[in-house]
């Protein structure tokens, strides 16, 4: 009878113990983001969807849509007015958690239905010095000449021309049909991304179609 109150003793201060060396441990903080649409013609206006799980208390939200504007409510929507690939981060975090999500939203030209039948321009893209291996190479200074004068609209609707020297998503010179069908830029050492475009446009000057264009890879050593 000893024995057996010993070991029931035993086994009821060794409970305690046991309990003790539970550890709980909270859920880590989660952020899943999304959003509708992802994809479309400027200006597009996008909802985001912003999903949180594993929180210790209260949370905060900061947005950067990725076009130079912030924001910290999940549930506005957001409009993006020029096109271009544009990445949304999410940061949430509460007094001890931290957690962040990403999405892309690609953005294109203004898409208008062709009235009548209308059809788009024919492009027609040259350089000096021509492109070759894919790029543009040659000795600092290089003048790159950039030349679009041999495209043309099936219906002779007017024709703007647009380069982006750089490749910055910001079009440097542009102009109408005949007067800036052409134009030149002079780099220095180092390898850019040009782009040139154009699109036709009606009798009141709206875009008739989307634009339509070509990337340079310009390689100076």
């Amino acid at each position: 009878m000893v024995r057996r109150s010993i070991l029931l003793a035993g086994l009821v201060l060794a409970l305690p113990a046991c309990n003790g060396d539970k550890n709980v441990t909270a859920p880590a903080l989660q952020a899943t983001c999304g959003a509708t649409p992802a994809s479309g013609s400027a200006p597009l206006a996008v909802t985001f969807q912003l999903g949180i799980s594993g929180a210790a208390g209260p949370t905060t939200v900061s947005i950067d849509y990725g076009d130079g504007q912030t924001g910290t409510n999940p549930d506005a929507s957001h409009s993006y007015g020029a096109p271009g690939s544009y990445t949304a981060s999410f940061s949430v975090s509460t007094s001890s958690q931290s957690a962040r999500c990403s999405v892309a939203v690609s953005v294109g030209g203004t898409t208008l239905p062709p009235p009548g039948g209308n059809q788009p321009p024919h492009a027609v893209f040259k350089s000096t010095p021509a492109v070759s291996a894919g790029q543009i190479t040659g000795p600092s200074p290089l003048d790159v000449i950039f030349n679009m004068c041999a495209s043309s609209d099936p219906e002779g609707d007017q024709l703007y021309f647009l380069f982006d020297y750089d490749g910055d998503g910001h079009f440097d010179f542009g102009g109408i049909t005949g007067a800036h069908c052409r134009s030149d830029h002079v780099y220095t050492t180092g390898t850019y991304t040009a782009e040139a475009c154009l699109y036709d446009r009606d009798a009141n000057g709206q875009p008739l179609h989307d634009d339509i264009c070509k990337t340079y890879v310009i390689v100076v050593p």
